[in-house]
């Protein structure tokens, strides 16, 4: 299906946002030691973040794929709230309908984050803290929201709901907004609660539950296909859906459509390092694509492929148009996605560190591969989670190598490395030193051949200072690219 699909060009739909809004904060380090005070790891941290969360993230993913979205939702008086509101200005989110409740405390999640020593292996989380205040809204902020309803649908394009039951989404206040969005023409898609009443929901347009919330809610086991199509018709006869999105984890996803259409999408098969931030995301793409006209099946399918990509980050991670149209790219061409420009890598090698991957590096020519090239690179795979290759440009290699070369020009030469698969990305540099290249990369771990023992290397006193280290490959004696042009010349090597 994804094949034929194509990403919307960038559109500012206005898009409501209702759910509690969470401040995330990462706190990371390494974890080198036990306490002597008691049995538990000792964080030695080296980095805090603190990103917007739940309708938050949803938000912020709106606005990444061009939308124009705006907050319903609460904060407390507060440093933390204070903080949120300063990050969707950043953002470009629409704050008219955030309030702030003096007797409501902003929600806040703790993340603790380990990783091993300084190779920054097997990160995980070590443990959360919440602060939270889940009472139901009542009083003025009640009222106040509920006026608010009626100015942001004004000009809405659709109503994204992101509901954790922590006491902003009342009965009263959904079944308002729900009847104000339809009475308007005005879509909208529901990530619920975990509850087994889910007729707060009637008269949606959608909703995207888990298998668990689905099995809670329908009171049904969701062991296959069969059960699939039966919950996921009850809940659209029950509340009056025009779709029905459940996503079964490792089994995908499940579309029921009010016309009686039923969709299976599986789940690419991908690495799992953390699933916090997956339904967002599911919400976030499923509710934009549909709000800018896409069928639910194609919404639905890559939003599929939406939530695989952010599975693959430790925490939540925004998911750009640029990611989501790599991932989409045919599997026969997706090696191409692995060439990046300076600033695509460095985006890119930001979420991998941020999900506790180690970098290598290493760099050339390339020109005319041979053996001797993969057993570098192999080699230098073997170091770290994420191998980068520096390739020099036409003219550096020119510059380095003589007039005659390269034999290959840099797009040839990328896409015969990118196709290997122990090569993560590809990065064409201009100058004929590495050591610009290695600042902007900012590897753990640099690769250069033996041959470069007892010489001075570019980057190295940069990426030692950074805590990384420099290694040697060993060579594969008498395979050069050099010796393998003078033997097709028919001159000694």
């Amino acid at each position: 299906m994804l094949r034929d699909l194509r990403l919307p060009e960038p559109a500012p739909l206005r898009i409501v946002v209702a759910g509690e809004v969470i401040l995330d904060r990462y706190v990371s380090g390494e974890v080198a030691r036990v306490s002597p005070e008691a049995p538990i790891p000792v964080l030695r941290v080296q980095r805090r973040e603190e990103k917007p969360g739940n309708a938050g993230f949803v938000m912020a993913n709106l606005r990444a794929l061009g939308a124009r979205p705006v907050a319903l939702s609460v904060v407390g008086n507060d440093r933390n709230g204070l903080k949120l509101r300063e990050i969707f200005t950043d953002l470009g989110i629409d704050t008219r309908g955030l309030i702030t409740d003096p007797n409501r405390t902003t929600i806040v999640k703790e993340r603790m984050l380990g990783s091993v020593q300084s190779a920054n292996r097997a990160t995980q989380q070590l443990l959360r803290v919440d602060e939270e205040d889940a009472h139901p809204l009542t009083g003025a902020s009640a009222r106040i929201l509920r006026s608010r309803i009626d100015r942001v649908l004004r000009t809405a394009d659709a109503v994204l709901v992101c509901d954790i039951n922590k006491g902003l989404l009342t009965p009263d206040l959904l079944r308002y907004l729900i009847d104000a969005a339809r009475a308007r023409s005005v879509p909208v898609i529901v990530d619920p609660r975990l509850s087994d009443d889910y007729t707060i929901y009637r008269g949606a347009t959608a909703i995207t539950p888990n298998r668990y919330e689905t099995e809670l809610a329908t009171g049904m086991r969701l062991v296959d296909r069969e059960a699939w199509g039966r919950a996921s018709a009850k809940l659209l006869d029950d509340l009056d859906l025009k779709a029905c999105l459940i996503t079964l984890d490792r089994d995908g996803m499940y579309l029921a459509e009010r016309d009686g259409a039923r969709t299976y999408i599986p789940t690419a098969p991908r690495d799992v390092y953390d699933v916090t931030g997956a339904g967002d995301v599911v919400l976030t793409f499923f509710g934009f694509l549909t709000a800018a006209g896409m069928g639910f099946p194609a919404a639905a399918a890559i939003a599929n492929l939406a939530a695989g990509i952010e599975v693959g980050h430790m925490g939540t991670e925004i998911i750009s148009r640029d990611d989501l149209a790599r991932a989409m790219q045919p599997v026969h061409r997706s090696y191409e996605a692995k060439i990046l420009s300076i600033k695509e890598l460095q985006a890119t090698l930001a979420r991998e560190r941020r999900a506790g991957r180690s970098i290598v590096f290493t760099n050339g020519c390339f020109d005319l591969l041979h053996a001797g090239h993969l057993q570098i690179l192999s080699f230098a795979r073997a170091q770290g989670d994420v191998l980068v290759v520096g390739l020099n440009s036409d003219r550096s290699v020119r510059e380095i190598k003589g007039p005659e070369r390269p034999v290959y020009n840099a797009s040839d030469r990328a896409h015969l490395l990118a196709a290997l698969e122990m090569v993560n990305y590809v990065v064409v540099f201009d100058e004929p030193r590495a050591e610009r290249i290695i600042r902007q990369v900012r590897p753990d771990v640099l690769i250069k051949g033996e041959d470069w023992r007892g010489k001075t290397v570019d980057g190295q006193e940069f990426v030692e200072r950074h805590g990384g280290r420099v290694v040697l490959a060993p060579l594969l004696p008498g395979h050069s690219t050099s010796s393998t042009i003078a033997r097709l010349a028919g001159r000694p090597s």
